[in-house]
């Protein structure tokens, strides 16, 4: 009795546990989520009518009183579900291990399997779609000269086409110069093309060649102004659908403009200093009198000491000085200590014995272990005002 109740004991737990891994293999389904293929190709079916393809549930399995022996009962369909979009696909998938396909997560814990189809690129179609056929870019031009290709565009017109009545003129051809734009018209009606209009303002350089855009030039010193760099004003074109101008161009541009500044300021300095010697004598006073000022200096780091090297983490300043006899406060005075120098760093780079500023083509003028003083600042304002 004892055995035979083992025996019962044991049939009835193994048909419960048989009967649980049934259910489990019937309810488990996972649905299917559209995603991404494996990397052999789909079929035609595949790609045409939905993105994912949930292949056969196990078949429903009856088991006799031993573990092993099944046969199958019943079986399900393939389920397909819409193919999803490229956002709604990252958060179904992830990269398989081979790197070569993609994957369903925590999909083998389901009783089916689920394949995965890569999203449509988007097609020219939706493109056109969502930018409805118009383009959205500004172009900066000269009022004036905009004016006078319009009027001139007429007359050409009527010269060249008189049977022509009512033109429809289109852009042919634009070329862009940094800032500026030249374009070339034509009309849709007839076979008029007209001539090369350049809508930007030239700067006579006296030099034979192409010359610059007065736009380009105005353009970098207001940024020079501003205290922004080349990269913050491409962003600030691209943001008003400008097309910026190139890398290369902008910064040709910048470093032309950036020497006339400096002469500039340099002028107007000198300018200032021989007014006060020109009062000082009007006074009755020595031309070399001393003149009240006001200096203050400026690092190129918001830190004084840096955590990757030793000594002061600035590699520039400059120091301005400022007259405080009158209201005005001009500024009478400045100069820049520089430590930074490429060409220096690149010989030391190969192993040449080089220390600036006592080489050629050497941008800094002190020792870069020297360190920055705002009293080396007045010291220096004060013998380049003296010559």
């Amino acid at each position: 009795m004892k055995g035979k109740r083992k025996r019962n004991q044991y049939k009835v737990g193994n048909q419960a546990h048989l009967l649980r891994f049934e259910s489990l293999a019937t309810d488990q389904g996972c649905g299917a989520i559209n995603g991404v293929a494996p990397s052999t190709a789909p079929s035609t079916q595949v790609l045409k009518n939905s993105s994912v393809q949930v292949s056969p549930a196990p078949p429903k399995l009856e088991f006799s009183y031993s573990t092993t022996d099944f046969t199958p009962k019943t079986t399900t369909e393939s389920v397909w579900l819409p193919r999803l979009t490229e956002k709604e696909f990252k958060l179904y998938s992830k990269e398989s291990y081979d790197k070569k396909s993609y994957v369903a997560p925590q999909s083998e814990k389901c009783a089916t399997t689920v394949k995965l189809l890569r999203p449509h690129k988007l097609s020219d179609d939706y493109l056109d779609e969502y930018l409805e056929e118009k383009s959205t870019e500004n172009r900066t031009v000269d009022r004036d000269l905009n004016i006078l290709m319009i009027n001139n565009l007429i007359i050409c017109h009527l010269n060249k086409s008189p049977k022509c009545d009512v033109p429809h003129f289109e852009l042919v051809q634009e070329t862009q110069w940094g800032l500026g734009w030249i374009w070339e018209m034509k009309c849709t009606k007839c076979k008029f093309i007209s001539e090369k209009y350049k809508l930007f303002r030239e700067i006579n350089t006296g030099r034979p060649g192409r010359k610059s855009a007065t736009i380009n030039y105005g353009f970098q010193t207001g940024v020079i102004n501003c205290n922004i760099g080349n990269d913050s004003a491409t962003t600030f074109l691209t943001s008003s659908c400008i097309p910026p101008m190139s890398k290369g161009t902008m910064q040709r541009i910048t470093n032309n403009v950036c020497d006339k500044v400096v002469k500039l300021a340099e002028n107007e300095t000198e300018q200032v200093v021989e007014n006060f010697r020109r009062r000082n004598q009007t006074l009755g006073l020595n031309k070399n009198s001393p003149v009240k000022l006001q200096m203050d200096g400026t690092y190129q780091s918001v830190h004084i000491k840096s955590r990757h090297k030793m000594g002061q983490n600035a590699s520039q300043a400059i120091g301005i000085a400022c007259e405080n006899e009158t209201d005005n406060h001009d500024i009478i005075g400045f100069h820049l200590v520089n430590k930074l120098c490429w060409v220096g760093a690149w010989l030391r780079g190969k192993g040449y014995d080089v220390e600036c500023p006592n080489h050629e083509y050497c941008t800094a003028n002190t020792n870069r272990y020297d360190p920055l003083s705002e009293k080396d600042l007045g010291y220096e304002i004060g013998k380049n005002g003296q010559t």
